[in-house]
């Protein structure tokens, strides 16, 4: 195991080295990304259910291996653990048909 992180909603997340390399071969601009992972995990500006147990951390970094981006860390929850899934840096959020749970900024939430 790569790490073990609290996330914003109170679950136990971890990150595997199996998936890590997985995660690494398929978007390689993570690579030295480490700490943004667990920041988006622990510190989100959002959190979108997109499906039964599968939620989209969502945290915006102004530098990032590839300009100012947001990066999506995908977790599989399960009881009141979590595993992560992909997370890779994305330009902008995509909203349909996931339900915000959790907004940094309260007014945000609906």
């Amino acid at each position: 195991m790569l790490f073990e992180v609290e996330s914003a909603l109170k679950r136990k997340i971890r990150l595997t080295e199996t998936q890590w390399n997985h995660i690494r071969i398929k978007h390689p601009e993570i690579e030295n990304q480490m700490e943004k992972i667990i920041l988006s995990l622990i510190d989100p500006d959002l959190i979108y259910l997109q499906s039964e147990n599968t939620y989209h951390y969502i945290k915006f970094f102004r530098e990032t291996p590839v300009t100012q981006k947001y990066l999506l860390t995908v977790v599989k929850h399960l009881n009141k653990e979590g595993f992560v899934i992909p997370c890779f840096f994305m330009s902008k959020i995509k909203e349909r048909g996931k339900v915000l749970v959790y907004a940094k900024d309260k007014d945000k939430l609906r």
